[in-house]
């Protein structure tokens, strides 16, 4: 039998440790002196991971044309469970999470405590992967810096639409958990905490660790008491990762986190829970034997919510796509998730943007992107643009848009940031671009709501000063007249029901506006407060209504450019 090459058995192998390599070479014949020293003088073509040490002098080898492979990470997450559990649990936990995560969720994902007594620290661990060069940080548009493996695979477009998706996504289940968890008093109604919420300063911290979700527990079995016999709370935590099916070294890295808790001293009883869409027969089995409970949406809320979230998060991903062909999936979104408490408030934002992608590429013509990341040329910081509209060697267009209640007012700040950064940025870029030499560029603001007198006049004098582009805008009022152009009218229904006439706005408007003149439809019973206008039988007091539908703040600007 002859002794095979090195490369010949990591091609058969895949990615391994060297002592693994010598045992395969000692097999094969050679001794094992022979073995090593093989392994040591190395080959052409055969690499090896720099950065992270392995007992006993040992390396992880791998081919050129492997790196980077679903094969040489799985192979690196096994391997480095051997050298140490920490590293391993937070490349298990980033895999699962389609090798990005914002770096403030780390320390939440990776497995490891904030500061432990003989434990690496998630941020010792993060470190230490940067140095070896197996994870970066990079800033992504929108979201801010990201941990991401290094592999440029896992950033390249539609990897960065995936990430807003399943964050977006995520954050409207954490919103139903947390209310879920308020109306079965599985955790203190007011003291639940997610790693969503704008009013905490910090991640939800139990013990050593961050968690997703977290909230003071008074259940019966969590609750201890203290020497002055006052009750002592357990917790409630949760972590949750969609999108892909989680398998064993992904449900390890929160087993652990669970374990390490569990081995101090004095730490409260912790409920545990591990949401995922999916979860192999072997990660199901690690975490019920460590005593975690495993849900998936649909368990926990239902099939019609389940499948409302898989959709919103393919829907988020292909944004773009799915406005110009299947509008009508905005709408379907909007009612399966209104049973979760706050998600269509949530959702305003996203969707607006794919009503603005529709309404743009039917009547004005063009391609569209949506939620499309670009860096400035000269400054090299990023840019959103919510949507961008291109008609080949003539005109590109972008749209800010802000989905909001009617009542909302857009501020002098706003206008001030988008005019002076977003919009010089934007159009930097397109002067860049080569395919957009000679272009006329065009920048609108759009929002469902109003603007303040002094964006009003703010956005006037830019339009008069500028010469190198064109500014734009539309209110509330110019938006829906806008959508009133196309037919047939389910853009414009749709906006009607959720965003101009939606319950909430209605409410706001009839406790809020002075006169009937501020608003687009007042209510004359409590009937038609809750029920959607588009179910409404025509009355009197609805024609009435609807001669000033367009009279939100006085005249509409002139935003057509």
């Amino acid at each position: 039998m002859s002794v095979r090459s090195i490369a010949a058995i990591l091609k058969a192998e895949g990615p391994c440790l060297s002592n693994r390599v010598c045992a395969l070479l000692e097999a094969d014949g050679l001794t094992s002196v022979n073995a090593r020293k093989r392994v040591s003088r190395g080959e052409l073509g055969v690499q090896r991971l720099d950065g992270l040490s392995f007992p006993s002098g040992v390396r992880f080898l791998f081919l050129a044309d492997q790196l980077g492979s679903r094969k040489y990470w799985d192979a690196l997450v096994r391997d480095i469970a051997v050298a140490s559990p920490a590293y391993s649990a937070a490349l298990g936990a980033l895999l699962a999470r389609g090798g990005v995560v914002p770096e403030k969720h780390f320390s939440i994902v990776c497995g490891a405590p904030i500061n432990q007594k003989g434990q690496i620290s998630a941020s010792v661990v993060l470190q230490r992967l940067r140095e070896a060069e197996i994870v970066h940080v990079t800033e992504v548009p929108g979201i801010g810096p990201c941990v991401t493996l290094r592999d440029v695979f896992f950033l390249s477009p539609g990897d960065d639409a995936a990430l807003r998706a399943r964050l977006r996504t995520e954050a409207i289940l954490l919103s139903a958990v947390k209310d879920w968890a308020r109306r079965l008093g599985a955790a203190s109604y007011d003291r639940i905490e997610t790693r969503d919420d704008q009013e905490a300063d910090d991640l939800p911290k139990v013990g050593t660790f961050t968690w997703d979700l977290a909230g003071p527990s008074y259940l019966r079995p969590m609750v201890r008491r203290s020497s002055d016999g006052k009750p002592k709370p357990g917790f409630l935590v949760a972590d949750v990762a969609l999108g892909q099916t989680l398998n064993e070294a992904a449900v390890a890295a929160f087993v652990r986190k669970c374990t390490l808790l569990g081995s101090l001293g004095r730490i409260a009883p912790v409920w545990p829970i591990l949401i995922g869409d999916r979860f192999s027969r072997e990660a199901h089995r690690l975490g019920r034997s460590a005593g975690v409970m495993m849900a998936t949406p649909e368990l926990l809320f239902g099939q019609e919510v389940a499948e409302g979230l898989s959709n919103l998060l393919h829907t988020l991903s292909k944004a773009a796509a799915i406005a110009v062909q299947k509008p009508e999936v905005i709408d379907s979104l909007f009612r399966s998730l209104g049973k979760i408490e706050g998600a269509a408030i949530n959702l305003r934002g996203d969707l607006f943007e794919m009503i603005v992608g529709h309404l743009v590429v039917k009547l004005e013509d063009g391609s569209i992107d949506i939620g499309r990341k670009i860096l400035d040329p000269e400054s090299g910081r990023p840019v959103e643009i919510d949507v961008l509209r291109v008609k080949e060697g003539r005109e590109v267009w972008s749209y800010e848009c802000k989905g909001r209640s009617p009542s909302n007012v857009v501020t002098l700040a706003e206008i001030e940031t988008w005019l002076t950064e977003k919009v010089p940025r934007m159009h930097r870029w397109v002067q860049w671009q080569d395919r957009f030499q000679g272009v006329a560029f065009h920048a609108e603001f759009w929002t469902t709501g109003t603007f303040s007198p002094e964006a009003l006049a703010r956005l006037e004098s830019a339009r008069e000063a500028t010469q190198r582009y064109r500014i734009g805008w539309k209110d509330g009022a110019e938006v829906r007249r806008y959508a009133a152009r196309l037919r047939p009218t389910s853009v414009l229904d749709m906006l009607d029901e959720h965003f101009f006439n939606h319950p909430i706005a209605r409410t706001e408007r009839r406790f809020d506006a002075p006169d009937a003149t501020k608003a687009f439809a007042v209510p004359s019973t409590l009937g038609d407060l809750l029920e959607p206008p588009s179910r409404r039988k025509p009355k009197p007091a609805d024609a009435a209504a609807s001669s000033v539908v367009l009279q939100i703040a006085g005249p509409s600007p002139a935003g057509d450019v």
